[in-house]
């Protein structure tokens, strides 16, 4: 997942262009949108801390600020909070996460039976015949 595909799916959520967010603006709503942001990067990347602060011109302790804000937001249930996250990871699922699909080529004398059953198992797989 790249940086850029979660300032699209923030701003689309809060209407809140990637100027802003990086901006050094500190009203409540462009500051709502870089604390999103942030947890986002955080649950949806392998960067740093100090990796996503500077993506948004910030140091890596309002990075873990953002993360403890939005965590209890959500704790708290608030709802605004809510709904922008499921926006966000909807728009991350639907535009950006394809549907993973692996081809395996097996020998002839393989046990195709086990093998689906193994996949099934052991990575939860849907096991179609390709035509």
């Amino acid at each position: 997942m790249k940086t850029q595909h979660i300032f699209e799916a923030v701003e689309m959520a809060t209407k809140i262009d990637q100027k802003s967010i990086t901006g050094t603006c500190r009203k409540k709503p462009i500051v709502l949108a870089r604390h999103l942001f942030c947890y986002t990067c955080k649950k949806h990347t392998d960067l740093t801390l100090m990796q996503i602060g500077n993506f948004i011109n910030r140091h890596h302790s309002t990075v873990i600020h953002s993360l403890d804000l939005i965590s209890d937001m959500i704790y708290i249930d608030d709802e605004l909070t809510k709904v922008y996250l499921n926006n966000i990871n909807t728009y991350i699922t639907d535009k950006f996460k394809k549907d993973k699909r692996l081809e395996i080529i097996l020998p002839f004398d393989a046990d195709i039976q086990k093998v689906i059953l193994y996949l099934q198992n052991e990575y939860n797989a849907k096991c179609v015949k390709s035509t």
